[in-house]
């Protein structure tokens, strides 16, 4: 989920590119991952973004080159990302249910 923050404010922000190697084994490195990703988007200008949700971004990682619109890419992939991760959760004894996700997702959307 990072990874696609990160790289949509690379690609359409024009942020400079940041590094974060995917190397991460505890939840305080994975909450240093998160911290990095929300700094480096905390220097986009926020009307530097206005009108690109439907500027189109070509993403070669899944599919032979598909064109995918800013909005539907990000949110698709967010989306699934964090189902899978609560997927995995759930399958390692993790007590979490639907509501959790849901109750997660709303706070997010504010």
């Amino acid at each position: 989920m990072c990874n696609t923050a990160k790289l949509l404010a690379v690609r359409i922000g024009g942020l400079e590119n940041v590094v974060l190697p995917d190397d991460e084994t505890t939840f305080a490195q994975l909450q240093a991952r998160i911290s990095a990703t929300t700094d480096l988007l905390s220097k986009l200008d926020e009307h530097g973004l206005h009108g690109m949700e439907d500027k189109e971004v070509l993403v070669t990682t899944v599919g032979a080159g598909l064109g995918w619109r800013v909005s539907e890419y990000a949110v698709l992939n967010f989306h699934f990302h964090m189902a899978s991760a609560y997927c995995i959760l759930r399958h390692l004894g993790v007590p979490i249910g639907a509501g959790d996700y849901l109750r997660n997702v709303f706070e997010r959307l504010g």
